[in-house]
């Protein structure tokens, strides 16, 4: 195994003391398992900009800022210099997000460092203490979907009600640990107060796990339709941690005599579906005229009567 020259310099600055095994490779880091006083770490090697295939884009920019003028400048105007500056910036953004959602109690990794381009935190492990899966790599039953989207909620809440929105929330930025998801990949977070997108990201990103935990249970597509009403009760300012949209509500009975009929006409002939369809209209038009789309005795009768003006034929 090729260890990256960033991870070489952690080990020479005595951040880490070696790196143990890689981990995975995703669209916007690779990640490895490292040691440090013989415990295990989880470390990101951010990939440069142009190796990504998820890019640091406008909708995710809305809303943030630095705090220097000339770096704003320069950021605006898309220097190397900017690019630099906004690459470092976007870096920071999870590394300090992590930080502040792991205080306010969000499921989140806890940051142990971030040094030369490298944020290194907790390693989240299942029951066996391996590395956890992704929740994308997870087959649950229904109750057990059922139970790790009403948690996913509970954190997409809390992450809105400390003025964060994750931006990017799918079945592979969730890790499945023996103690319950954890939310992962944070660094195209956005600011709920400052960003024009945050209500439209939110909904998406409940979508995006609901998407692939409704593919398992019923219950999951019916609730993910009510996502909106997260946002709804952020923008009254009566979210709180406990809130869970309100289902929508249950479909009416069928009409038994509908059943019925479906169930007659499924099982007729070509014929008899036409006998049906005239029984039915009789029944619809009853004995004092027609409903719309037939002929009433009052209609018949006037069709038999001559225009105005002209005389009635002799017999």
């Amino acid at each position: 195994m090729a260890t990256p020259a960033s991870l070489l310099k952690l080990i020479e600055d005595g951040v880490i003391d070696r790196v143990l095994s890689p981990l995975k490779s995703g669209k916007e880091a690779d990640m490895y398992v490292v040691a440090k006083d013989d415990v295990a770490y989880a470390a990101k090697v951010y990939k440069k900009r142009e190796q990504r295939s998820f890019r640091n884009n406008a909708a995710y920019r809305d809303g943030r800022s630095v705090r220097n003028t000339r770096s704003a400048r320069a950021m605006e105007k898309g220097t190397r210099f900017g690019k630099q500056v906004a690459e470092d910036a976007w870096q920071k953004a999870e590394a300090e997000a992590l930080r502040s959602l792991h205080s306010a109690g969000v499921r989140v990794p806890q940051v142990y460092a971030h040094h030369e381009g490298v944020l290194v935190m907790e390693l989240i492990v299942d029951a066996l203490g391996r590395p956890a899966p992704q929740l994308a790599q997870v087959k649950p039953t229904a109750a057990e979907a059922d139970a790790l989207y009403d948690q996913l909620l509970g954190q997409v809440v809390l992450m809105l009600m400390n003025d964060v929105v994750h931006g990017d929330f799918s079945p592979y930025n969730v890790l499945v640990s023996a103690e319950g998801p954890v939310v992962i990949d944070l660094p195209q977070v956005v600011s709920a107060s400052h960003n024009l997108k945050a209500c439209v990201l939110v909904e998406r990103d409940v979508q995006s796990v609901a998407r692939y935990l409704g593919i398992y249970s019923p219950t999951v597509r019916r609730l993910s339709r009510e996502a909106w009403q997260i946002w709804h009760q952020h923008e009254k300012g009566t979210l709180v941690p406990e809130f869970r949209p309100a289902p929508p509500p249950e479909p009416p009975p069928p009409d038994p005599a509908v059943v019925a009929a479906q169930r007659a006409l499924a099982d007729a002939g070509p014929g008899e579906v036409m006998d049906l369809v005239r029984e039915a209209r009789r029944e619809r038009d009853g004995p004092r005229g027609r409903g719309r789309g037939g002929r009433g005795r009052g209609e018949e009768a006037r069709r038999d009567e001559p225009p105005a003006g002209r005389p009635r034929p002799a017999a």
